[in-house]
């Protein structure tokens, strides 16, 4: 009757010393598995505030010491400085890279570039849909309008990007016209509220964007008629006409916000003015030609 006893006795404290062998090392594999997760972070954290690879999507993993990096980076540079931020954190054994060198944009989702983990949220700004200002105009006008005009003209922007881009411009025109038939004088300004619009080219250098453009549209014509004077072969009607402008500027982004503007353009139409007399009333398609220099502002409203 002893020996059962004692195989009894045996057997539980050999089951006794197993399970306190497995307590003894659970807290071991967890203190392993705890480590290598820190060790991970730390090394995304380095990646992360680095400038040059700080936006591209990398991953990180690690198991007992052995980082392994995944992703895609733009150059080979690129790869080997990410291998030596990793090796450069404390806990890290040893790096093995599985870093492609190509171009991130197939991982886009949605048309958005995925972000890294632990990457810092894009700082908000305006979505540069539109903006809209004012730009203050002289205008040296020519042909058979003289004067010089000063205005104020609304002016729109569209998103910047090299590349061709639309083009929106709104202008006016108040000029006394130079003569009537046959030299006599026309004794009437011209009015034109030309509405134009077209394409243009823009370079874009950082804060500063470039462009050459063209537009043309249809242009709203009137006379303001000197009824204090008298004499033969006076403006009294003038038609719509169609009018074009070619043109550079520059774009300096002052502000996430604020864009100012300088451009330099050519304005020309051909309105058909009638000039009235005791004689005769006749038609004739006069030139009006324009150097217009603009200077204003754009705030990005959406």
């Amino acid at each position: 009757m002893v020996k059962p006893r004692l195989r009894l006795v045996s057997f539980v404290l050999l089951v006794a010393a197993a399970g306190t062998g497995c307590a003894a090392r659970m807290p071991a594999q967890v203190a392993v598995t705890a480590a290598d997760a820190l060790t991970a972070v730390r090394v995304k954290t380095a990646i992360v505030n680095d400038v040059d690879l700080g936006a591209l999507p990398i991953d990180v993993s690690a198991v007992a010491g052995v980082v392994t990096l995944e992703g895609i980076v733009l150059s080979a540079d690129q790869r080997d400085r990410a291998v030596a931020l990793a090796e450069g954190v404390p806990g890290v054994a040893r790096v093995v890279s599985a870093l492609t060198v190509g171009d991130p944009d197939p991982l886009a989702e949605r048309g958005r570039p995925r972000l890294p983990a632990l990457a810092p949220r894009p700082v908000e700004g305006p979505r540069r849909l539109i903006g809209a200002g004012a730009v203050v105009r002289l205008k040296r006008a020519g042909g058979d309008l003289q004067d010089r005009i000063r205005s104020i003209s609304p002016v729109f922007r569209f998103p910047p990007g090299t590349g061709l881009g639309p083009a929106v411009e709104f202008n006016s025109f108040d000029g006394a016209l130079e003569h009537g038939t046959e030299g006599r004088p026309a004794l009437a300004a011209l009015r034109l509220r030309p509405v134009m619009a077209g394409l243009e080219y823009n370079v874009v250098r950082d804060r500063l964007t470039f462009s050459a453009s063209l537009v043309a549209g249809y242009s709203f014509n009137g006379l303001n008629v000197d009824a204090t004077r008298a004499g033969p072969g006076r403006a009294i009607d003038v038609e719509n006409s169609l009018a074009a402008r070619p043109g550079v500027s520059v774009w300096f982004d002052a502000t996430e916000r604020v864009g100012l503007n300088l451009r330099v353009g050519y304005v020309v139409s051909r309105p058909k003015v009638t000039f009235g007399s005791d004689q005769a009333v006749t038609t004739e398609r006069i030139r009006v030609n324009a150097v217009v220099v603009s200077a204003g502002l754009a705030y990005w409203i959406f």
